[in-house]
């Protein structure tokens, strides 16, 4: 630690996301207290904590991505973190948080992946954030399965989509993203939260016609 950084730390003290005791960013008691996603009991095709045997998530809905995965579910000291790393401008976080992931993709998908790529944010949510915490969570996931991250989406447009329900959601996202590039075989999307993967969908849609041949997400957290 520099000197700067130990003054920092004395005006401002790092604090755990989850208690907000200061110390480390996810402390170990809050860690060992996530709300883990179990692989045995999830659903594969749209990462429902507790779809293995019937998902009444997905059963009824055709995704353009094979299968996800997720880290845990969209509550406590995981959504905080979630929360504090996007919008409150936490950026260490999203090492922390890139790497459960990889850890996560590593366990139920090794060496699957041929490229790693993200959910692009909008021109505006980047300048209010300052940074994109999409790669930010993709280049540790890179880095774990020893894959490429890098950019093959682009936004056609985005519309805020939290109040809409999710036939809505899914009519909503398609055609919101175009290819960079061209992408080639297994590509892996990383993002942070999924609620009804009307994103993901039309992100997998958008790199199937660019050339991928099978897209498979994984995100931080499941809303469900």
């Amino acid at each position: 630690m520099g000197i700067l950084d130990g003054l920092l730390e004395l005006v401002a003290p790092t604090r755990c996301a989850g208690c907000e005791l200061p110390g480390a960013l996810l402390c170990v008691r809050c860690d060992e207290a996530l709300p883990r996603v179990h692989t045995a009991r999830a659903c594969l095709r749209c990462g429902a904590p507790y779809g293995a045997l019937v998902c009444t998530e997905c059963w009824s809905t055709e995704y353009a991505f094979e299968s996800a995965v997720s880290v845990g579910e969209l509550d406590g000291a995981l959504a905080r973190a979630i929360v504090l790393h996007k919008d409150a401008g936490e950026r260490r976080l999203g090492h922390i948080l890139g790497t459960m992931l990889g850890s996560k993709v590593e366990e139920v998908w090794p060496g699957w992946a041929q490229t790693v790529t993200w959910i692009p944010p909008s021109k505006a949510a980047i300048a209010r954030r300052g940074f994109d915490h999409g790669r930010a969570l993709a280049e540790p996931v890179g880095l774990l399965t020893q894959t490429e991250a890098r950019v093959l989406l682009g936004r056609s447009y985005a519309r805020d989509q939290r109040r809409l329900g999710r036939g809505a959601r899914l009519a909503g996202a398609s055609g919101s993203f175009s290819p960079v590039g061209a992408a080639r075989g297994h590509v892996l999307i990383v993002d942070d939260v999924m609620t009804t993967g009307a994103t993901l969908d039309a992100a997998a849609a958008a790199l199937l016609e660019a050339g991928a041949s099978s897209v498979r997400v994984a995100v931080v957290a499941r809303a469900w």
